[in-house]
């Protein structure tokens, strides 16, 4: 590890990933987009702003964030936010891997719009990876690794996935858990 004095007014990131694939993504979206923001487990968000190429419109960009955030947020999400997270965790999912995030964005958006989970599983890649700019194979890969890295690996994904529905639906008072 190198040690370097950072010069007044200089910042420099790295980002090390063991996922070339992720890497690149990180690459293309701050190419095109010029900012990432990232939420932590508080619900920060953090901004990575890409001023490799123009730094004035790069500070443009900084000033003119507007997250588009409620002020107030909605009780019922924040429950269900909770209620979903900490299922996954009680399984011993790896909140920081990708597989890890499309199951929980797509538990997520099952329960907040009163909308069943797809069909199949493949449906469900495709969906989901979209919103994250993933081809159908990077996400089937993503989430089976999850769930390889969870409580549930000797379980299939569809399974997996139901059992993991059925916890939230007893938490959120859906079913009777004596059931």
């Amino acid at each position: 590890m190198e040690n370097r004095v950072i010069k007044s007014g200089t910042v420099e990131m790295n980002v090390v990933c063991s996922d070339l694939s992720l890497l690149e993504n990180i690459n293309a979206l701050l190419r095109e987009k010029g900012v990432i923001s990232v939420e932590d487990e508080s619900g920060v968000l953090h901004y990575i702003v890409d001023g490799r190429y123009n730094r004035k419109e790069a500070a443009g960009k900084v000033t003119s964030l507007n997250p588009r955030r409620k002020s107030e947020p909605d009780p019922a999400e924040s429950y269900l936010e909770l209620c979903v997270k900490s299922v996954l965790r009680e399984y011993g999912f790896d909140m920081s891997l990708i597989g890890s995030i499309l199951i929980h964005k797509s538990l997520y958006d099952a329960f907040s719009n009163h909308m069943p989970l797809p069909t199949t599983m493949k449906s469900l890649y495709c969906e989901t990876g979209k919103v994250f700019g993933l081809t159908l194979e990077q996400s089937e890969r993503d989430v089976r690794y999850a769930i390889t890295k969870s409580c549930l690996k000797n379980m299939r994904s569809r399974a997996a996935l139901r059992c993991i529905q059925s916890r939230i639906e007893r938490r959120l008072g859906y079913l009777d858990p004596l059931d």
